[in-house]
């Protein structure tokens, strides 16, 4: 193999010009018959069988990769001072609550409601620094299992169950097919909560009996979960930007990262999250997981 020197031009990342000629070297040692030239000035190696490898693109990805990170850490920032605010809220929420507990002339059913105030206080802060964590969190953080996605479902259903906005909305689950895939059980159990979450608020607003139902079906290549909830629909101001943090379609007590997680985690999985259809009589999601998909950690 030859190397064709030529002066480097003026501002050339001396990075690239040393990956390069370590490459060079390693195709050196693993076969000294085979005829390859490369261009410093062009990043590119051209080998004698007609195929390339260009090299030009290593600083585009490595700038692209800084542009991704830096509007990420903005957004967590962004979030982080919204989620401060809404905790200070929280917060004032609950000492004003505790102070009323204190007083002896109160009656049981009071102290009972605000016992229940501090209890959704709390849940909130949780969840609004759970979504934090997790949009701050870059990729998977736990292992990849081979599992069937109806018990990933299921355990999304129970969860939201105990959440005081899914607990008089009634979930209609589907006969599940026993479909099964490589996936981070937690956080694909955390995005399918997220929008059943969303769908028991949803329906919650709705004119008739509220009402969710979620259906698991399988294809050649992906699995699809679909959730459907009868409420009044998603506003068509939002619809473009519903998957942008900080969106919460006209819930007031939404931190807005939600289906930004969902969206994130399916993607993740080599899937999507959809907007398949939304009116006045409800709305419906679709997530999908590829079957068999070893996933970049």
């Amino acid at each position: 193999m030859k190397l064709l020197e030529q002066p480097s031009p003026r501002g050339e990342s001396s990075d690239s010009v040393a990956l390069t000629k370590s490459f060079i070297e390693a195709c050196e040692s693993d076969n000294n018959t085979s005829k390859t030239k490369i261009s410093d000035r062009r990043k590119i190696l051209m080998f004698d069988k007609g195929g390339g490898l260009d090299l030009r693109d290593e600083p585009q990805l490595r700038a692209q990769r800084q542009l991704i990170e830096a509007e990420r850490m903005s957004a967590i920032g962004r979030m982080a001072c919204s989620i401060s605010h809404d905790m200070r809220h929280s917060l004032t929420a609950i000492y004003a609550s505790a102070e009323f507990l204190e007083r002896h002339n109160m009656c049981a059913s009071a102290r009972a409601d605000l016992l229940l105030e501090i209890q959704e206080a709390v849940l909130a802060m949780t969840e609004r620094i759970d979504s934090l964590l997790q949009f701050a969190s870059s990729g998977r953080n736990n292992p990849l299992v081979h599992e069937r996605v109806s018990l990933i479902v299921e355990k999304a259903v129970a969860a939201v169950k105990f959440h005081p906005d899914g607990q008089n909305v009634p979930i209609t689950v589907g006969k599940f097919p026993p479909a099964e895939a490589d996936i981070d059980a937690r956080n694909l159990e955390s995005a399918i909560y997220n929008l059943l979450l969303n769908a028991c608020q949803a329906a919650a607003r709705s004119t008739h009996a509220p009402e969710v139902k979620v259906h698991l079906t399988e294809g050649d290549e992906r699995i699809y979960v679909t959730i459907l909830d009868n409420g009044p629909g998603i506003p068509a101001s939002v619809r473009r930007t519903l998957f942008d943090p900080f969106v919460t379609a006209g819930k007031p007590n939404g931190t807005g990262m939600g289906l930004t997680l969902a969206r994130q985690i399916a993607e993740e999985h080599g899937g999507s999250v959809c907007l398949e259809e939304s009116n006045l009589e409800g709305t419906v999601f679709t997530l999908s997981v590829t079957k068999n998909r070893l996933l970049a950690c």
